[in-house]
């Protein structure tokens, strides 16, 4: 009976201990992102001299620093130490979502004309349009995938019923994703390789690449080793969503689940969080309404073949307006 009892007490002190060991990890790994990502912000169009940071060094750090808590992670999640499933599962994404909700609205309030996605293209245009079109339009279509998933589960269910529709389902969405894959590192060469770039470069960057690579490789893991992933995305998943949303989370399914699938849904959360104060704030302010808004008649009042190879200081026609 006291072998019985002292055991009980250890593995409650044991979960106790991991449990508070996990809070004050998210803790600090929340407090830093902040911390860094306001100075980011400070100085994001302040004139400075040309950055002499090792930007490779550090996306290979945070590349190093992710995969090893990764690794921690899915040790402890196998293993079950303490109640880590809880503290990922059902804590870990209301502290991401109200990390998102009071930093775009802070974002929003105080920089508001920050809230961009920065663009470089004035820097470079032909690189950038081969990374960003493929990686765009992969990411597109496969979040549009997971929301219709999200949404109307039992039409994808419907759908996977035959077959040959779910190989088409499962086969295109790994095509886009690598179509993402592809274009992400295609823009992260262009923005190693260029100096110029470089120069409007921050650390917050490479942590937005980290993040990407880690979501995209490790649904691309998902895909290939666990598969028919849309099917179980909306009989599991989709379940677990909308409990975390009804604040009643449910997390017995997820958390018998692979780890390669944690891991995509707590990089999903942690993707979340960063969105403020990264260039991902961009996505909230998506010019949707060029969809349907007019054309933008535009007049030359000059040759436009000729103006690029002008032979005076003031080319053209003068302007008729007063």
């Amino acid at each position: 009976m006291t072998t019985l009892m002292l055991l009980n007490t250890f593995q409650a002190d044991s979960l106790v201990t991991w449990l508070v060991l996990g809070a004050l990890l998210i803790t600090a790994i929340t407090v830093y992102t902040v911390i860094n990502a306001k100075l980011v912000l400070n100085d994001s169009y302040a004139v400075r001299e040309p950055a002499k940071t090792n930007f490779a060094g550090v996306l290979g750090g945070m590349m190093v620093a992710a995969a090893g808590i990764a690794y921690l992670l899915v040790t402890g999640l196998e293993a079950q130490w303490g109640m880590l499933n809880t503290l990922m599962f059902a804590a870990f994404p209301y502290i991401c979502l109200l990390i998102f909700v009071i930093g775009s609205i802070y974002r929003y309030m105080n920089r508001g004309f920050q809230v961009s996605s920065l663009s470089s293209e004035f820097l470079e245009r032909k690189k950038l349009f081969w990374g960003s079109q493929p990686f765009h339009w992969g990411l597109l279509v496969i979040f549009f995938g997971h929301l219709i998933a999200f949404l109307f589960p039992s039409s994808v269910l419907a759908w996977n019923g035959e077959p040959v529709r779910l190989l088409i389902l499962e086969v295109s969405s790994f095509a886009f994703a690598l179509a993402g894959l592809a274009g992400l590192l295609l823009l992260i060469k262009r923005r190693l390789g260029n100096t110029r770039i470089l120069i409007v470069s921050n650390k917050m960057d490479m942590l937005v690449y980290a993040v990407l690579i880690t979501q995209i490789v490790t649904g691309l893991g998902v895909a290939f080793f666990v598969r028919w992933g849309s099917s179980w995305f909306a009989a599991v998943l989709t379940p677990y969503l909308r409990s975390v949303f009804a604040l009643n989370p449910d997390i017995a399914a997820v958390s018998a689940m692979p780890w390669l699938v944690q891991l995509h849904i707590i990089s999903a959360f942690f993707m979340i969080a960063i969105i403020p104060f990264t260039r991902f704030v961009h996505f909230l302010v998506a010019p949707v309404d060029y969809l349907w808004r007019g054309y933008q008649l535009v007049i030359w009042n000059w040759n436009h073949k000729t103006i690029r190879k002008p032979g005076s200081y003031f080319p053209g026609f003068k302007s008729k307006n007063n």
